[in-house]
């Protein structure tokens, strides 16, 4: 699936700065690069998490809707940030792990001065379900996710 990453995001950012043909660093950091798509992340999760693709979409509440078969195919090349964060929730994955689906997904990662995306966070750490969330999220007057 993913090689194990050897340098921090900084330090990749920095080789940028110095190098002057986007090939060279690329070759060069070959290893440090997504090479899977956004539906090979999810297939490998559902494998280490031995989650089946109905157990998934029932806990996303996405039950019976083909649109979420398609984006974990790969079929949809742009679901929405929402779709990601209720498919992340469906799994345990933890904090690391939703950013990651999120990079892949090509969304904007979680961001911690925004107060939706805390009330993400905290759900997804305390390993929260969707209607849990989604509640906290309407008691607090902002959106759910949809």
């Amino acid at each position: 699936m993913e090689a194990e990453r050897k340098k921090d995001t900084a330090e990749l950012v920095n080789e940028i700065k110095d190098c002057s043909d986007p090939e060279v660093f690329m070759r060069a950091n070959e290893e440090e690069l997504h090479s899977d798509s956004f539906a090979e992340f999810f297939k490998e999760k559902m494998r280490k998490y031995d989650v089946k693709k109905s157990e998934l979409f029932k806990r996303a509440g996405m039950v019976g809707n083909n649109y979420a078969y398609e984006v974990v195919r790969g079929d949809k090349k742009n679901p929405s940030r929402d779709v990601i964060l209720r498919l992340c929730l469906a799994f345990p994955l933890d904090i690391d792990e939703t950013q990651q689906a999120l990079r892949y997904a090509g969304k904007a990662p979680l961001y911690p001065r925004d107060k939706r995306d805390v009330y993400i966070m905290f759900a997804i750490k305390n390993r929260n379900t969707l209607d849990e969330l989604n509640d906290t999220l309407t008691e607090k007057g902002l959106k759910i996710l949809e």
